[in-house]
């Protein structure tokens, strides 16, 4: 009898472990860690570029484009089309434009309305942890802020893309800390406003002294100080990149398992209330957020939420002269921003407040529209990830890129 119990659970274990085997090997084919592969498996054309930053880092972009079809349905040329620029958050990438599937995510929404799209990163990410003279051993690699992506990285792939796609401006949705680089490199070279016919940022972050982020209360009057601590994590890689790692994070969020588990890890990011977060979309969002950068560039948020300022970075009164020829760092003009600029932003935002929000507003010269989502418990991943974004905002600003379009052509 002993020997019978014993025969079934080793029956029992065997038929748990090869359906955990399945499971495996299934999440393996459905969850995708890299653009190319996912537009393609989303079955759309695309193209990858390469641009070179003025200080050596190796950014790569990822294109949408219209292609010409011939009546035997093979492709032609690539088709002059009004371009779109998208940008994304905070230890994101261009993946976060693609997850929400064919149907419903903005970088095909805005393909299928007749765009030229294009997807950018920044130095970090998964995409971009290539420089022509440093390597990601070196603290040097690492030691950069979102404000070195605004005015080297955004200029090179905003140049770079008006020079391949063959038009002269283009449009901008940026969100997060894509929203911060937009509003640093018009701020910074005021000349690129000329590029852009219009600019939507969602949940900018800007001004960050209101924000209810933990992290922020709890660890950003040390690291967005000027001491020992905040010094040694300059130059210091903030999330492992590897993606077999993610891979098998993102298994616990597999639709057969609870999504708390999955969830606890969004909470640091976006806060406690995921009531609105499509979970339906955990595990891909699992396997490619965190997408890789630096310390350095949460503590010059850090800094922000401190000195209740949007300025560049604070090395401290001696280094600040050296770099500024002031004790201060300098406050960043957004009074320079001249883009016509539509904003959309949540009352439930864990890290963008909405007193935040209005205070960036009164400063910007040109803003046509400011859209605070209807949903009070819409929180900030929400503005990606969350159920009904493409009705309230992906539609909207595809919407409002159309309208654009059909007056410039009358």
């Amino acid at each position: 009898m002993r020997s019978l119990r014993l025969g079934l659970d080793v029956v029992m274990l065997a038929l748990l472990l090869r359906q955990v085997l399945a499971t495996i090997r299934h999440s393996r084919e459905i969850i995708i860690t890299d653009a190319v592969r996912r537009i393609q498996h989303d079955g759309y054309n695309v193209e990858r570029h390469t641009v070179i930053t003025k200080d050596g880092y190796v950014l790569t972009l990822h294109r949408i484009p219209q292609v010409q079809l011939h009546e035997n349905g093979t492709l032609g040329t690539v088709l002059r089309r009004p371009v779109v620029f998208l940008l994304s958050g905070l230890y994101a990438s261009s993946d976060v434009w693609l997850l929400n599937g064919r149907e419903d995510s903005l970088a095909y929404l805005l393909w299928r309305a007749g765009y030229d799209v294009w997807l950018g990163n920044n130095r970090g990410n998964i995409y971009c942890r290539h420089n022509l003279w440093l390597n990601t051993t070196e603290r040097e690699f690492w030691n950069f802020s979102w404000h070195e992506m605004s005015v080297y990285d955004m200029p090179a792939q905003i140049d770079y893309v008006l020079r391949t796609s063959g038009v002269a401006r283009m449009h901008f949705v940026g969100i997060s800390q894509g929203g911060t680089v937009f509003l640093v490199l018009n701020s910074m070279l005021p000349q690129y406003n000329a590029v852009f016919k219009t600019a939507t940022l969602l949940a900018p972050v800007a001004y960050v002294s209101n924000t209810q982020s933990g992290l922020a209360k709890i660890i950003g009057p040390v690291l967005g100080t000027r001491n020992y601590v905040s010094k040694m994590l300059e130059g210091i890689e903030m999330f492992s990149t590897n993606k077999f790692f993610k891979k098998f994070l993102s298994m616990t969020c597999l639709e057969n398992e609870k999504p708390l588990v999955c969830i606890t890890r969004l909470w640091p990011a976006v806060g406690y209330d995921t009531r609105f977060l499509n979970k339906t979309l955990l595990p891909d969002l699992m396997a490619n957020f965190p997408a890789g950068g630096s310390v350095k560039q949460l503590m010059h948020y850090f800094q922000g939420y401190v000195s209740t300022r949007f300025r560049q970075y604070d090395y401290g009164p001696e280094r600040n002269w050296l770099h500024y020829q002031q004790l201060e760092p300098p406050e960043y003009a957004l009074e320079n921003v001249s883009t016509p600029i539509t904003i959309f932003f949540a009352e439930n935002d864990y890290i963008v407040a909405p007193a935040d929000i209005w205070r960036l507003v009164s400063r910007l010269p040109n803003v046509e529209a400011v859209y605070k989502v209807p949903w009070k418990r819409w929180n900030h991943f929400d503005f990606i990830c969350g159920l009904g974004v493409r009705e309230y905002i992906f539609d909207n600003i595809v919407l409002s890129m159309n309208r654009y379009e059909q007056r410039r052509r009358r």
